[in-house]
Protein backbone atom coordinates (compact mmCIF):
# COMPACT_ATOMS: atom_id res chain seq x y z
CA UNK A 1 0.00 0.00 0.00
CA UNK A 2 1.80 3.51 -0.91
CA UNK A 3 2.30 5.77 1.78
CA UNK A 4 -0.10 8.17 2.92
CA UNK A 5 0.49 11.73 1.75
CA UNK A 6 1.03 14.39 4.84
CA UNK A 7 -1.47 16.89 5.62
CA UNK A 8 -0.31 20.40 5.65
CA UNK A 9 -2.01 23.23 7.39
CA UNK A 10 -0.95 26.23 5.78
CA UNK A 11 0.59 28.46 8.37
CA UNK A 12 0.11 32.09 6.97
CA UNK A 13 2.06 34.51 5.00
CA UNK A 14 4.25 34.94 8.57
CA UNK A 15 5.50 31.31 8.46
CA UNK A 16 9.25 32.06 9.25
CA UNK A 17 11.23 32.44 12.15
CA UNK A 18 9.27 35.30 13.81
CA UNK A 19 5.93 33.55 13.34
CA UNK A 20 7.23 29.91 14.59
CA UNK A 21 8.51 32.05 17.87
CA UNK A 22 5.04 33.45 18.70
CA UNK A 23 3.39 30.44 17.64
CA UNK A 24 5.42 28.64 20.67
CA UNK A 25 4.77 31.89 23.39
CA UNK A 26 7.51 33.77 22.60
CA UNK A 27 5.30 36.37 20.55
CA UNK A 28 7.65 39.77 21.40
CA UNK A 29 11.19 38.59 20.73
CA UNK A 30 12.58 42.47 21.03
CA UNK A 31 11.75 41.44 25.43
CA UNK A 32 13.91 38.69 25.28
CA UNK A 33 17.18 39.43 27.55
CA UNK A 34 19.60 37.91 29.00
CA UNK A 35 19.54 35.46 32.16
CA UNK A 36 20.00 37.43 35.14
CA UNK A 37 20.49 35.99 38.30
CA UNK A 38 20.77 32.09 39.06
CA UNK A 39 17.87 30.23 37.45
CA UNK A 40 17.64 28.28 40.85
CA UNK A 41 16.94 31.37 42.21
CA UNK A 42 13.28 30.92 40.86
CA UNK A 43 12.69 27.64 42.39
CA UNK A 44 9.55 27.26 43.41
CA UNK A 45 9.21 26.33 47.55
CA UNK A 46 5.03 25.90 46.62
CA UNK A 47 2.37 27.09 49.32
CA UNK A 48 -0.50 26.11 47.62
CA UNK A 49 -3.47 24.15 48.27
CA UNK A 50 -3.19 21.00 47.20
CA UNK A 51 -4.47 17.19 48.62
CA UNK A 52 -1.13 16.61 50.59
CA UNK A 53 1.55 18.19 51.32
CA UNK A 54 3.91 15.43 50.77
CA UNK A 55 3.12 15.52 46.76
CA UNK A 56 4.41 19.40 46.63
CA UNK A 57 8.81 19.66 46.12
CA UNK A 58 10.23 21.80 48.71
CA UNK A 59 12.85 22.33 45.35
CA UNK A 60 11.27 22.24 41.87
CA UNK A 61 12.26 23.84 38.42
CA UNK A 62 10.28 27.41 38.00
CA UNK A 63 7.63 27.17 35.55
CA UNK A 64 9.27 26.74 32.01
CA UNK A 65 8.74 26.42 28.23
CA UNK A 66 10.79 24.79 25.42
CA UNK A 67 13.13 22.92 27.86
CA UNK A 68 13.94 19.41 26.67
CA UNK A 69 14.00 16.13 28.49
CA UNK A 70 15.35 12.46 28.60
CA UNK A 71 16.32 9.54 30.41
CA UNK A 72 19.17 8.96 32.19
CA UNK A 73 18.97 5.35 32.65
CA UNK A 74 22.76 5.05 34.21
CA UNK A 75 20.94 7.50 37.06
CA UNK A 76 17.02 5.98 36.70
CA UNK A 77 16.33 9.85 36.68
CA UNK A 78 14.48 11.78 33.73
CA UNK A 79 16.82 15.10 32.96
CA UNK A 80 15.57 18.00 32.15
CA UNK A 81 18.05 21.11 30.85
CA UNK A 82 17.26 24.86 29.81
CA UNK A 83 13.71 26.33 29.13
CA UNK A 84 12.05 30.14 29.58
CA UNK A 85 10.84 31.30 32.86
CA UNK A 86 8.03 33.48 33.28
CA UNK A 87 10.70 36.39 33.55
CA UNK A 88 11.22 35.79 29.44
CA UNK A 89 14.95 34.75 30.92
CA UNK A 90 16.66 31.39 29.76
CA UNK A 91 18.14 28.67 31.80
CA UNK A 92 20.82 26.41 31.51
CA UNK A 93 20.22 24.22 34.79
CA UNK A 94 20.57 20.33 34.46
CA UNK A 95 17.37 18.61 36.60
CA UNK A 96 16.74 15.40 37.73
CA UNK A 97 13.13 14.04 38.84
CA UNK A 98 12.98 10.47 39.98
CA UNK A 99 9.26 10.10 40.99
CA UNK A 100 9.23 12.02 44.37
CA UNK A 101 11.52 15.24 44.03
CA UNK A 102 13.57 17.42 42.21
CA UNK A 103 17.41 18.14 42.25
CA UNK A 104 19.96 20.14 40.50
CA UNK A 105 22.63 18.21 38.82
CA UNK A 106 24.50 21.22 37.18
CA UNK A 107 24.31 25.41 36.25
CA UNK A 108 27.52 25.16 34.52
CA UNK A 109 28.43 24.56 31.08
CA UNK A 110 26.22 25.27 28.10
CA UNK A 111 24.69 28.68 27.70
CA UNK A 112 21.83 29.14 28.72
CA UNK A 113 19.10 28.38 25.63
CA UNK A 114 15.34 27.27 24.57
CA UNK A 115 14.57 24.87 21.64
CA UNK A 116 17.88 22.51 21.69
CA UNK A 117 17.87 18.81 21.40
CA UNK A 118 18.72 16.55 24.52
CA UNK A 119 19.11 12.55 24.27
CA UNK A 120 20.85 10.16 26.42
CA UNK A 121 23.59 7.58 25.04
CA UNK A 122 22.73 4.47 27.15
CA UNK A 123 26.26 3.14 25.33
CA UNK A 124 28.43 5.80 26.70
CA UNK A 125 26.33 6.47 29.42
CA UNK A 126 26.36 10.55 28.61
CA UNK A 127 24.34 13.38 27.85
CA UNK A 128 24.31 14.85 24.37
CA UNK A 129 23.31 18.05 23.76
CA UNK A 130 23.10 20.08 20.59
CA UNK A 131 22.19 23.63 19.09
CA UNK A 132 18.93 25.82 20.83
CA UNK A 133 18.47 29.82 20.19
CA UNK A 134 18.37 32.36 22.81
CA UNK A 135 17.49 35.32 20.21
CA UNK A 136 17.54 36.13 16.90
CA UNK A 137 20.68 36.97 16.95
CA UNK A 138 21.93 34.52 19.17
CA UNK A 139 21.66 31.05 18.31
CA UNK A 140 23.44 28.22 18.67
CA UNK A 141 25.44 25.05 16.99
CA UNK A 142 27.64 23.01 19.62
CA UNK A 143 27.75 20.05 20.92
CA UNK A 144 28.31 19.05 24.31
CA UNK A 145 28.23 15.92 26.77
CA UNK A 146 27.04 15.49 30.85
CA UNK A 147 29.25 12.60 31.74
CA UNK A 148 27.36 12.95 35.02
CA UNK A 149 29.35 15.24 36.88
CA UNK A 150 30.49 17.94 33.96
CA UNK A 151 29.14 18.92 30.67
CA UNK A 152 32.03 18.77 28.22
CA UNK A 153 31.92 20.48 25.04
CA UNK A 154 32.25 18.08 21.99
CA UNK A 155 32.04 19.65 19.03
CA UNK A 156 31.85 23.24 17.42
CA UNK A 157 29.23 25.07 15.24
CA UNK A 158 31.45 24.60 12.48
CA UNK A 159 31.42 20.77 12.58
CA UNK A 160 28.72 18.92 12.14
CA UNK A 161 24.64 19.66 12.02
CA UNK A 162 25.71 23.83 12.79
CA UNK A 163 23.73 26.19 13.85
CA UNK A 164 19.87 25.23 14.38
CA UNK A 165 16.64 24.99 16.79
CA UNK A 166 13.41 23.25 16.76
CA UNK A 167 15.19 20.28 15.55
CA UNK A 168 14.76 16.71 17.43
CA UNK A 169 17.82 13.70 18.44
CA UNK A 170 16.74 10.32 20.03
CA UNK A 171 19.41 7.55 20.73
CA UNK A 172 19.45 4.91 18.65
CA UNK A 173 20.30 1.93 20.76
CA UNK A 174 20.69 -0.97 17.99
CA UNK A 175 23.07 0.68 16.16
CA UNK A 176 24.62 2.74 19.28
CA UNK A 177 24.46 6.40 17.63
CA UNK A 178 22.17 9.80 18.53
CA UNK A 179 20.51 10.59 14.85
CA UNK A 180 19.21 14.16 14.90
CA UNK A 181 16.86 15.23 12.36
CA UNK A 182 15.63 18.59 11.03
CA UNK A 183 15.65 21.71 13.05
CA UNK A 184 15.18 25.30 11.69
CA UNK A 185 18.29 27.94 10.36
CA UNK A 186 18.82 31.59 11.66
CA UNK A 187 18.16 31.93 7.95
CA UNK A 188 14.64 29.98 7.83
CA UNK A 189 15.29 27.10 6.42
CA UNK A 190 14.19 24.10 7.16
CA UNK A 191 16.80 21.06 6.29
CA UNK A 192 15.80 17.75 5.43
CA UNK A 193 19.20 16.04 7.15
CA UNK A 194 19.89 13.50 9.36
CA UNK A 195 23.02 13.21 11.52
CA UNK A 196 24.09 10.68 13.26
CA UNK A 197 26.65 11.52 16.40
CA UNK A 198 28.98 8.55 17.61
CA UNK A 199 30.46 10.59 20.46
CA UNK A 200 33.95 11.06 18.80
CA UNK A 201 32.25 13.31 15.22
CA UNK A 202 28.89 13.82 13.60
CA UNK A 203 28.28 11.99 10.16
CA UNK A 204 25.74 13.16 7.73
CA UNK A 205 23.61 9.84 6.98
CA UNK A 206 20.75 10.83 4.79
CA UNK A 207 19.79 13.89 2.94
CA UNK A 208 16.55 12.35 1.92
CA UNK A 209 12.81 11.35 3.74
CA UNK A 210 10.00 13.28 5.59
CA UNK A 211 9.90 17.12 4.24
CA UNK A 212 12.23 19.39 6.22
CA UNK A 213 10.76 20.59 9.54
CA UNK A 214 10.98 22.20 12.96
CA UNK A 215 9.25 21.36 16.11
CA UNK A 216 8.63 17.30 15.00
CA UNK A 217 9.45 14.92 17.48
CA UNK A 218 11.61 11.84 17.41
CA UNK A 219 11.18 8.64 19.61
CA UNK A 220 13.05 5.24 19.70
CA UNK A 221 10.87 2.56 19.09
CA UNK A 222 13.07 -0.86 20.96
CA UNK A 223 10.65 -3.36 20.09
CA UNK A 224 10.73 -2.87 16.33
CA UNK A 225 14.49 -0.94 16.34
CA UNK A 226 13.11 1.79 14.95
CA UNK A 227 13.54 5.90 14.90
CA UNK A 228 10.02 6.92 14.69
CA UNK A 229 9.58 10.80 13.51
CA UNK A 230 6.05 12.43 13.60
CA UNK A 231 4.65 15.70 12.77
CA UNK A 232 6.12 19.40 12.91
CA UNK A 233 5.90 22.13 10.82
CA UNK A 234 7.81 24.58 8.07
CA UNK A 235 7.29 27.08 5.66
CA UNK A 236 4.40 25.22 3.99
CA UNK A 237 2.65 24.72 7.27
CA UNK A 238 1.73 22.20 9.96
CA UNK A 239 2.31 18.09 9.07
CA UNK A 240 0.71 15.07 10.25
CA UNK A 241 3.14 12.28 8.85
CA UNK A 242 5.08 9.30 10.44
CA UNK A 243 7.99 8.52 9.52
CA UNK A 244 10.44 5.33 10.55
CA UNK A 245 14.72 5.17 10.39
CA UNK A 246 15.91 1.96 10.35
CA UNK A 247 19.62 3.19 10.10
CA UNK A 248 19.93 3.56 6.37
CA UNK A 249 16.73 5.17 5.06
CA UNK A 250 13.81 6.58 5.60
CA UNK A 251 10.27 5.04 5.42
CA UNK A 252 6.61 6.95 5.78
CA UNK A 253 4.28 4.72 7.73
CA UNK A 254 0.80 4.30 6.13
CA UNK A 255 -1.18 5.26 8.97
CA UNK A 256 -4.06 7.66 10.35
CA UNK A 257 -3.24 9.94 13.34
CA UNK A 258 -2.80 13.13 15.37
CA UNK A 259 -4.23 16.17 13.24
CA UNK A 260 -1.16 18.33 11.82
CA UNK A 261 0.75 19.92 14.67
CA UNK A 262 3.71 20.90 15.61
CA UNK A 263 5.86 21.90 19.31
CA UNK A 264 3.74 18.01 20.58
CA UNK A 265 5.63 15.66 22.96
CA UNK A 266 6.48 12.26 22.34
CA UNK A 267 8.09 9.35 24.68
CA UNK A 268 8.22 5.37 23.74
CA UNK A 269 7.03 3.32 26.75
CA UNK A 270 9.20 0.17 26.16
CA UNK A 271 6.70 -1.80 28.73
CA UNK A 272 3.66 -1.48 26.77
CA UNK A 273 5.46 -0.98 23.61
CA UNK A 274 3.54 2.28 22.71
CA UNK A 275 4.44 5.69 21.80
CA UNK A 276 2.47 7.98 24.12
CA UNK A 277 1.84 11.80 22.22
CA UNK A 278 0.65 14.54 23.91
CA UNK A 279 -0.38 17.86 23.40
CA UNK A 280 1.13 20.82 20.75
CA UNK A 281 -0.47 23.67 18.54
CA UNK A 282 -3.27 22.69 16.36
CA UNK A 283 -3.91 25.57 14.06
CA UNK A 284 -2.19 28.04 16.48
CA UNK A 285 -4.14 26.59 19.48
CA UNK A 286 -2.63 24.24 22.14
CA UNK A 287 -3.93 20.81 22.25
CA UNK A 288 -4.49 18.58 25.06
CA UNK A 289 -5.27 15.09 23.50
CA UNK A 290 -3.48 11.82 24.35
CA UNK A 291 -2.46 9.56 21.30
CA UNK A 292 -0.76 6.09 21.44
CA UNK A 293 0.66 4.25 18.13
CA UNK A 294 1.82 0.84 18.08
CA UNK A 295 1.86 -1.72 15.49
CA UNK A 296 -2.34 -1.54 15.02
CA UNK A 297 -1.67 2.28 14.27
CA UNK A 298 -2.50 5.57 15.97
CA UNK A 299 -5.29 5.80 18.62
CA UNK A 300 -6.88 8.49 20.77
CA UNK A 301 -7.10 7.81 24.06
CA UNK A 302 -10.50 9.92 25.46
CA UNK A 303 -8.69 10.47 28.87
CA UNK A 304 -8.83 13.36 31.17
CA UNK A 305 -5.22 14.79 32.07
CA UNK A 306 -2.92 17.62 31.36
CA UNK A 307 -4.53 20.84 30.53
CA UNK A 308 -3.78 21.78 26.93
CA UNK A 309 -0.34 23.24 26.22
CA UNK A 310 2.48 23.11 24.16
CA UNK A 311 6.52 23.07 24.07
CA UNK A 312 6.59 21.29 27.49
CA UNK A 313 8.58 18.51 28.51
CA UNK A 314 7.89 14.71 28.32
CA UNK A 315 10.40 11.39 28.82
CA UNK A 316 9.72 7.40 29.93
CA UNK A 317 10.98 6.94 32.77
CA UNK A 318 12.25 2.94 32.71
CA UNK A 319 12.62 2.38 35.98
CA UNK A 320 9.37 3.24 37.18
CA UNK A 321 7.50 2.30 33.92
CA UNK A 322 6.28 5.79 33.50
CA UNK A 323 5.90 8.59 30.93
CA UNK A 324 6.90 12.10 33.00
CA UNK A 325 5.36 15.22 31.34
CA UNK A 326 6.26 18.39 33.05
CA UNK A 327 5.70 22.37 32.33
CA UNK A 328 4.99 23.80 28.91
CA UNK A 329 2.81 26.76 27.60
CA UNK A 330 -0.89 27.39 27.95
CA UNK A 331 -3.19 30.55 27.69
CA UNK A 332 -2.49 31.56 31.22
CA UNK A 333 1.27 31.27 30.81
CA UNK A 334 3.80 29.02 31.89
CA UNK A 335 3.45 25.44 34.12
CA UNK A 336 5.64 23.62 36.78
CA UNK A 337 3.25 20.42 37.33
CA UNK A 338 3.98 17.30 36.97
CA UNK A 339 1.93 14.63 35.18
CA UNK A 340 2.65 10.91 34.90
CA UNK A 341 1.36 8.23 32.37
CA UNK A 342 0.80 4.94 33.11
CA UNK A 343 -0.09 3.06 30.58
CA UNK A 344 -3.74 3.80 31.16
CA UNK A 345 -4.34 7.57 32.59
CA UNK A 346 -2.30 10.68 33.64
CA UNK A 347 -2.07 11.04 37.04
CA UNK A 348 -1.30 14.58 38.73
CA UNK A 349 2.07 14.12 40.82
CA UNK A 350 2.73 18.23 41.33
CA UNK A 351 -0.22 20.21 41.04
CA UNK A 352 0.82 23.87 39.33
CA UNK A 353 2.03 26.84 41.44
CA UNK A 354 0.14 29.01 38.78
CA UNK A 355 2.89 31.07 39.68
CA UNK A 356 4.15 31.24 35.55
CA UNK A 357 2.59 33.68 32.96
Amino acid sequence: MAARRPVRVRAGSGAGRRLVLAMLGCACIAAWVRVQGDPVAHAQADTSSVESAARVPTLRPPPLSSHVMTYHSGMRRVVLFGGSTPQRTFSNTLWAWDGKRWTVLSQEGPAPRIHAALAYDARRNRLVLHGGIRSREESFGDTWEWDGESWLRQASREEGPGIRDHHAMVFDRARGVTVLFGGQTPDDTYPNETWTWDGTRWQRAANEGPAGRGTHRLAYDDARQRVVLTCGWNAEGQLDDTWEWDGRRWTQADVSGPPARGALRVAYDTARRQLVLFGGLVDREPDGSTWLLDTKGWQQRDVDGPAARNVHGMAYDATRQRVVLYGGMRAEGRLDDVWEWDGKRWLEIVPPSWAGR
